[in-house]
């Protein structure tokens, strides 16, 4: 009999109707298997199951069968928050329906949701109270957990939850350890908010176990990270004195540990707070803070750079040989390369070897090869004074020899590489040379040397002095000092800096400063997550496109490796929605900073976005894969940025070339694919004089990458010890400005972690040793080095005898034979031919004969290209049948101490059990793969995923001697020799003085090297003294040019202007701002837009010309005495004691202007649309209130606003009427900020006492304009920026900008 199938559940919804309980019972029941099929007819039951389920007269087993059906329909209906409500009101039923088989989705998806809304009512954002029967159904699913093992799900949920005690209940039940480290690593890698992250990590503090040396300590490397991401050295200092009496090689292992991923000031808290120890003790806790200053590890690190430097001193011998060194863009890349490739080494063999190429360093580029100095000495800080100290500022002050601020503002720059990450003691010398500093190029350099040297310490003088600098408002110095105080307050998010360094960023005109800003604010915000939304959401809504390009990095590092979800949407957002290129590009590459402790993710979310139309997102995204999956060697990675290295935007392939060198740092041919052809690459883009400049740049540094540090270092934004890498996610960050300033790539240097395992004994000394590493060595050796070209030898190729010339031949050989007269040269005819037996065949000469080429191919002498059966010897009687054995490559091999042990390679390290060195904690932080004796077979396939995450650990390692009564055999580490003094370099002419030791650097003192060609073979230049306003006749005098040099707003070009000039390339202009000048569509035009630096304090010294020249009636009693005015004195000068100065606009200038103010002991009141209170009472000046309360009250009132749509006109002519008889008017700035018919009629009326005008709305003035007729005026013809020292700025500078432009690389581009 067939069972039919059922078509509808109406006859059972019939029986709901029915008034007996018994039937609504068996109804419920018998529905709800029928809802997955029949769950929409069932839906229109919903109400009244809800009424059934509400119905308290019906039996309790009824009620839950209601709600249970109830829910089912709400879960097909999408209605979860419904289902789950009334799945809680089920009681048994629902627990019973757990074990329904088919309803195993339904059940997971109300638990889900019920873990979901637990977890939100637990959270500290709520304050409701949980309903008993949803911690009924949590304390079950904990008990499940428990009871199954699950146990890693249970801390999870725990974790959400914040049941705490849940984690409790299962280290007491497990006694796990890694269950601990795996509660730690869950909340350190997921978006938990600070405080909660903190609690629960002091949480866990607790439960760790003590650690012992005896057992190798397993979870050091936790409880490192842990200690190191708390950061409280009242934690800290605990431990270490727990370890020191039975567990002193343990407590320096920690300390090693905590120096490599702790903040400067929490290393200093530990050591101040170390105790000083008894007469047994105090020895170790001397040694302690010895190490926590961290130069016992740098000095470690350097002799270990120093000892296995493979460095390839071939591949930059062919850089140098093909890149044009009068280039400065070209001399750049060649010392960034070898800077990367020498890092930390100390060797200057390069640069000793090539003096001539050294010497042609001038300006930047001089600076960048100094600074290269500090690269390559990087942590030798106990002889970077005597290294830098001929090309640092002397006691007497700066030099003022041609060129030498750039080798001085270089040094100091170089001094804070070589001492970053340990230099307290460098720090007071940087301060003092910065506040004595007058030149901008030097305080460049001091500030950035500050900065480095100084990351993290929150030092409120160096803040101090940086800030001085800073509101000297020089674009160069300025910019540097917005970056190093960033750096110095790193991590610290202080609201009052941040407020203070926005304030000044609303406040400059000038684009390097705003940027400097904005990027130390984004620093000041590092780790600090939630703290930070309130100032990224600020940033990131703000009109200026730079402090937008703020904002995302600010969003980046404050969830720096979080891969928090929320961050990552918001980067995403802003790449593919903002107007702004720059903020774009900045986006993509941010997310390298959120998601670099998942390298496997990035591609995947790049991949997109690496082939968007935007040339600037693309290169966004090489970058991101770059740095995210730096010296991970990640396939996936590699085959997307290996297409863009073809790419039609320069600077899209310069992108790829610098991230395949990050990402293959350290790989092998064996463990990589595509490391033998990226090399290859890098040297036919680098030797391609018709390739593209960028690209170049980019193949250049990419091979400085790829073997930085000697070929012994990795990058890694993780330290060893698992926490962020600090030192190396600010020095990538740095590094990707360099966009802007070449300068700041130096810093790529920070991320450079030496990959070593360094062993030492008790007494912190190094012991001989080996160990073992279980994979072949093929698959993490050094590259082999580069072989120099070979001049060609030419070849004997195989002749061909044709079938005709062959029987000619034999034939004269028979007759010869005949004859007698056999011909030696002859070839004899093979075989028992006999002639006439068909042709003879054609043939190359005898290839069994060994007396020509022995095992060499006879076609072009290599073996390469023989096959195998031919390379035997010519006395074999017989053809081997197959190949010779091939020599097997062992699996494992023994390394010695000091050895270098690459990240993929730390997880196949072992000790021998029977060695008498053993480390005190585990080798790796994750599982050693094999021992001696039971090794695995490791293929090249699977290298790339044992290093796409970093294992951690390895480093320096604190050994346990078992066998402490034999004497040791220790690797003799002598110190280095001191530099020997400067000696003149062996050319005729004048040259650099060089150091002749082990080290070198750039003379500041010597002459420049030959200058280029000189500037008018490379264009034609011709000059016009007048300013033309018909744009016709400009554009007819412009036509054929295709590089205009303007002076600032004395010429407009706007859209009409441009777009009819089609030979333009290049506009300079001096300053960095042009409001004549409309950059957008000279950008849309792919016309560049290039300004200068500028110098001195010429406006504020005009400003007080002019007042000083209006009060004292300067011009009139000038006239009247070239007049031959018999009256000797016809006006009273005005006293400035008392009076009182009106200041609109309180920027730098405003603030200089009240400084002298201040001197003639004047009142000082200011205001402008954006000043606060707050920022004048700073100053010692008081807050106006109001424009029309400043101009009531003021006796002088002197503008100081800059120019824009919202700022013009904004003194009008109702305004002026507002001023006292008797006050003068001010206007250095911009004309247009003032009504200037009103002026005019308000002076011609004499409602004020006068003005003093350096600025109008037509420049020049018109001969007929009323001004130049009024007597109560004092006129000068725009003369605020002019005086030598600005003109020499942008004489120089406008000399730089057309020449950069002529080699390809535009600089001080304004956009």
């Amino acid at each position: 009999m067939v069972v039919r199938a059922q078509s509808s559940a109406a006859g059972i919804l019939a029986l709901l109707s029915e008034p007996d309980v018994v039937f609504k019972q068996h109804a419920l029941v018998k529905l709800s298997p029928l809802v997955p099929q029949f769950w929409a007819e069932i839906s229109e039951k919903i109400a009244y199951m809800q009424s059934l389920y509400e119905d308290e007269s019906l039996p309790l087993q009824t009620r839950d069968a209601a709600a249970l059906l109830a829910s089912k329909v709400y879960y097909f209906l999408s209605e979860y928050d419904e289902a789950l409500s009334f799945a809680l009101g089920a009681g048994s039923a629902f627990e019973n329906e757990t074990r329904v088989p088919g309803s195993e989705e339904y059940v997971e998806t109300v638990i889900s949701r019920a873990i979901d809304r637990y977890t939100q009512l637990r959270s500290e954002e709520s304050s409701e109270a949980i309903d008993p029967r949803l911690q009924k159904i949590i304390e079950g699913i904990f008990a499940r957990c428990l009871a199954e093992g699950e146990y890693k799900q249970a801390i999870g949920i725990a974790l959400e939850s914040r049941r705490l005690d849940v984690i409790t209940q299962v280290f007491d039940e497990t006694g796990d350890v890694s269950l601990i480290s795996y509660a730690m690593e869950a909340v350190l890698d997921t978006g938990f908010s600070l405080l909660y992250r903190d609690q629960v990590l002091r949480f866990l503090l607790e439960l760790f176990p003590q650690p012992s040396s005896k057992d190798a300590s397993p979870h050091v490397h936790s409880l490192t990270r842990l200690l190191v991401t708390l950061s409280d050295a009242a934690l800290t200092v605990p431990l270490l004195a727990s370890l020191v009496p039975q567990e002193q090689l343990l407590a320096y292992q920690f300390a090693f540990d905590l120096v490599e991923g702790g903040a400067q000031d929490f290393l200093e808290a530990v050591r101040t707070q170390l105790p000083e120890g008894d007469s047994a003790t105090k020895d170790v806790y001397d040694k302690l803070r010895d190490i926590l200053t961290g130069r016992e590890s740098v000095k470690l690190y350097l002799e270990f750079l120093k000892r296995n430097n493979k460095v390839d001193l071939l591949i930059l011998k062919n850089t140098k040989d093909v890149l044009e060194p009068r280039s400065s863009i070209y001399h750049t890349a060649l010392t960034l390369q070898n800077a990367f490739m020498h890092s930390g080494t100390t060797s200057d063999v390069f640069l000793r070897e090539n003096l001539e190429w050294l010497g042609l360093a001038s300006n930047w580029s001089k600076f960048s090869a100094t600074a290269g100095l500090g690269v390559i000495h990087k942590g030798y800080f106990e002889q970077g004074m005597t290294i830098l100290g001929p090309y640092l500022p002397q006691a007497g002050g700066e030099s003022n020899v041609s060129g030498a601020a750039y080798s001085e503002g270089g040094a100091l720059y170089a001094l804070g590489l070589i001492n970053a990450g340990c230099g307290s003691s460098i720090i007071t010398y940087l301060r003092d040379t910065l506040r004595a500093a007058q030149g901008e190029v030097v305080q460049h350099g001091a500030a950035l040397g500050l900065g480095v040297a100084g990351m993290g310490s929150n030092s409120p003088e160096a803040f101090e002095d940086l800030k001085t600098v800073l509101y000297m408002d020089s674009a160069v110095a300025g910019e540097a000092a917005g970056y190093a105080m960033g750096l110095i307050m790193l991590g610290s998010a202080a609201a009052e800096p941040v407020r203070e360094m926005l304030g000044y960023a609303h406040d400059t005109q000038h684009e390097k400063i705003i940027r400097g800003l904005a990027m130390g604010v984004a620093f000041i915000y590092y780790g600090r997550q939630e703290e930070a939304d309130e100032t990224v959401k600020v940033l990131l809504a703000e009109k200026d496109p730079i402090l937008r390009y703020g904002g995302v990095y600010t969003l980046a590092l404050a969830y720096a490796g979080t891969s928090n979800n929320d961050a990552v949407r918001q980067l995403l957002h802003f790449a593919v929605s903002d107007t702004s290129d720059d903020v774009r590009r900045a986006a993509v590459t941010a997310l390298a900073f959120l998601l670099f402790k998942n390298p496997k993710q990035v591609p995947r979310i790049v991949q997109l976005l690496s082939e968007s139309y935007n040339p600037h997102v693309r290169c966004g995204a090489t970058l991101a894969l770059g740095i995210a999956c730096a010296g991970t060697g990640l396939q996936d990675a590699v085959e997307i940025l290996e297409p863009m290295t073809k790419d039609s935007v320069d600077f899209v392939r310069q992108g790829a070339f610098i991230a395949l060198g990050m990402i293959l740092v350290q790989q092998s041919e064996a463990s990589s694919t595509s490391m033998a052809s990226t090399r290859s690459l890098y040297t036919k883009v680098v030797s391609d004089k018709h390739e593209d400049p960028m690209a170049r740049f980019g193949a250049a540094i990419g091979q400085g990458l790829i073997d930085a540090g000697g070929r012994n270092v990795t990058i890694s934004l993780q330290s060893r010890a698992g926490s962020k890498n600090t030192n190396a996610i600010v020095g990538m960050v740095l590094f990707c400005q360099f966009w802007y300033w070449y300068p700041l790539a130096h810093c790529a240097c920070l991320a450079f972690e030496p990959t070593a395992i360094i062993g030492l004994n008790s007494e912190l000394k190094v012991p001989k040793f080996n160990f073992v590493s279980n994979a072949r060595p093929s698959l993490f050796a050094y590259p082999s080095s580069v072989k120099p070209p070979k001049k060609e030898t030419v070849a004997k190729v195989a002749t061909a005898v044709l079938s005709t010339t062959a029987k000619v031949k034999a034939r004269e050989k028979k007759k010869a034979a005949a004859e007698g007269d056999l011909m030696d040269t002859d070839d004899k005819v093979e075989g028992s031919r006999k002639e006439g037996e068909g042709d003879v065949e054609m043939k190359g000469e005898d290839r069994s004969s060994p007396a020509r080429d022995g095992d060499v191919s006879p076609i072009n002498r290599s073996i390469s290209n023989l096959a195998d059966d031919f390379k035997k010897s010519s006395d074999d009687p017989k053809p081997s049948s197959s190949k010779p054995a091939r020599k097997t490559e062992p699996s494992f091999e023994h390394l010695p101490n000091f050895s270098r042990v690459t990240p993929a390679q730390l997880v196949h390290v072992t000790f021998l059990p029977d060695g008498r060195y053993q480390p005190v904690r585990a080798v790796s932080s994750k599982p050693t793969k094999g021992s001696k004796g039971v090794v695995p077979k490791v293929s090249s396939s699977i290298v790339g995923s044992l290093s796409e995450t970093y294992a951690g650990g390895g480093g320096i390692l604190v050994m346990r001697d078992l066998r402490p009564e034999e004497e040791a055999d220790l690797i003799d580490l002598e110190p280095p020799p001191p530099p020997q003094p400067p000696v003149p370099a062996p050319t005729a002419a004048p040259a650099p003085v060089i150091p002749s030791g082990p080290h070198i650097a750039l003379d500041a003192s010597a002459p420049e090297g030959s200058p280029p060609e000189p500037f008018e073979r490379r264009a034609d230049i011709t000059v016009f003294r007048d300013t033309l306003l018909d744009e016709d006749l400009l554009i007819q005098r412009l036509l054929p040019f295709n590089i205009v040099c303007t002076m600032r707003e004395r010429t407009k070009f706007p859209a009409s202007v441009l777009g009819r000039l089609p030979n333009l390339r290049i506009i300079t202009t001096t300053g960095m701002r042009n409001a004549a000048i409309d950059v957008q569509f000279a950008k849309q035009k792919g016309i560049v837009v290039s300004g200068t630096n500028s110098r001195g304090n010429s406006t504020t010294e005009h400003i007080w010309a002019l007042i000083m020249a209006v009060t004292r009636r300067i011009a009139e009693e000038d006239r009247n005495v070239r007049a031959k005015n018999p009256q000797w004195q016809t006006l009273i000068p005005i006293g400035l004691a008392g009076k009182t100065l009106g200041l609109v606009g309180f920027g730098r200038l405003g603030s200089d202007a009240a400084k002298i103010a201040k001197l003639f002991n004047m009142r000082v009141i200011a205001w402008s649309p954006n000043l606060t209170p707050e920022r004048t009472t700073e100053q010692g000046v008081e807050f106006a209130g109001s424009k029309e309360n400043l101009l009531r009250t003021s006796d002088i009132v002197s503008v100081h606003l800059v120019l824009s749509e919202r700022s013009r006109g904004i003194i009008t002519a109702d305004d002026l009427t507002l001023m006292k008889p008797t006050a003068f008017f001010i206007n250095t700035s911009r004309g247009p900020l003032v009504d200037e018919q009103g002026l005019v009629q308000i002076l011609k009326d004499g409602k004020i006492a006068g003005a003093g005008l350096d600025v109008f709305n037509v420049e020049p003035l018109p001969l007929d304009h009323p001004f130049r007729d009024l007597p109560n005026v004092t006129l000068s013809p725009h003369n605020g920026y002019v005086n030598d020292t600005n003109y020499e700025a942008f004489c120089s500078g406008t000399a730089e900008d057309v020449e950069a432009f002529l080699d390809g690389k535009p600089v001080r581009v304004i956009s």
